[in-house]
């Protein structure tokens, strides 16, 4: 029997399949526990199938770490997108992280392992130059509202540093606050009593009134801001989370 051909469409459809599959069990099984042979009894397709898609574990996992960059370019360039001062918006974007984190949390782990090494070694060339790509883009919406608060002297880059620094420093306090306070991803020792929000909120609000990024914390109530402007730009973020009994609270 001559084997069916498949269409472009329908070739994509298949391979959202798998990647969704391996989401489903990273979320329950952890990222360390994956295989192919796991992934391959966890789909309606052959192992020869399976690896037609991707060429191992490593292609897998970069899949969805491309996939999870495309989700949160989406928030960040809704955020960057609003209406208000760029410090404003930065801390918007900021907030959509978390809000990425919350709501995909399988996500969000795979993304760090997705960065290993090994991964890049034994990742198809087409999936890497895709993520090269998305990275640029992510990383555009951070720079392009730093460039119009220089513009705007709203903010003037520290002459220690240049701008790729400076977005270094928010991605990585961001980053790091999620990683060890989110109840979602994995809470660290010792932060009993600190809410994820709140502490990313304040973390953003040191890091800018250091940099002098106006205006400063004492100029503007920056939590009615934000309870604002997440409801205009997240809306069926924000309600998605309060399904699931998560509410953020700033105070």
């Amino acid at each position: 029997m001559t084997p069916r051909i498949l269409d472009e469409h329908s070739l994509r459809a298949r391979e959202q399949d798998i990647i969704d599959a391996t989401i489903a069990l990273i979320d329950s099984h952890g990222v360390e526990n994956i295989t192919m042979d796991k992934v391959v009894a966890a789909v309606p397709y052959s192992k020869g199938t399976v690896y037609k898609h991707f060429l191992g574990k490593e292609d897998l996992f970069l899949a969805i770490g491309n996939q999870a960059i495309a989700i949160m370019s989406d928030l960040f360039g809704r955020a960057a997108q609003y209406q208000g001062c760029t410090r404003e918006r930065m801390l918007l974007l900021n907030v959509s992280y978390l809000i990425y984190a919350i709501l995909h949390p399988a996500l969000f782990k795979t993304v760090q392992c997705a960065k290993s090494p090994n991964v890049y070694g034994k990742s198809s060339e087409q999936r890497l130059l895709e993520q090269e790509k998305l990275e640029l883009n992510l990383m555009s919406t951070f720079m392009g509202i730093m460039e119009e608060a220089e513009k705007n002297n709203q903010f003037v880059i520290p002459a220690h540093m240049n701008l790729q620094q400076v977005c270094f420093s928010t991605w990585a306090m961001g980053f790091g606050t999620i990683s060890l306070l989110s109840a979602e991803v994995d809470q660290c020792s010792g932060s009993s009593g600190l809410v994820v929000e709140r502490e990313l909120f304040n973390q953003n609000n040191i890091l800018f009134d250091g940099y002098q990024w106006l205006p400063l914390t004492k100029d503007k109530d920056y939590k009615i801001f934000l309870e604002q402007a997440l409801k205009k730009v997240f809306p069926g973020e924000m309600a998605l989370l309060k399904s699931k009994g998560r509410e953020f609270n700033f105070s």
